[in-house]
């Protein structure tokens, strides 16, 4: 069976009672996040930055930013590699 299924069976002041722990944990996570990004929001106006004026990359800048790194690293890795397979050529 499954949870929602054993829930269901069980007395109404028992499902009333799951419902609002659920609530209250629920609730619980949203204010610690809300409570982290407001701290980053003070810190952020603590050094004279502006949260509108922050650069803020977007996600697909994000990530063509990081492609481009990662074939600048495999374009070094490969020159690299190229280099030393023309020195055993060369030196064998």
């Amino acid at each position: 069976m499954s949870f929602i299924d054993n829930l269901q069976k069980k007395p109404k002041k028992t499902r009333v009672l799951i419902v609002w722990i659920a609530s209250i944990c629920i609730m619980i996570i949203i204010i610690i996040i809300w409570l982290f990004s407001f701290s980053r929001n003070l810190d952020a106006k603590k050094t004279g930055q502006n949260i509108e004026d922050m650069k803020i990359p977007s996600l697909f800048e994000s990530i063509g930013k990081d492609f481009s790194l990662i074939k600048e690293k495999l374009e070094t890795s490969f020159k690299s590699i190229k280099g030393q397979l023309n020195e055993r050529e060369t030196g064998q």
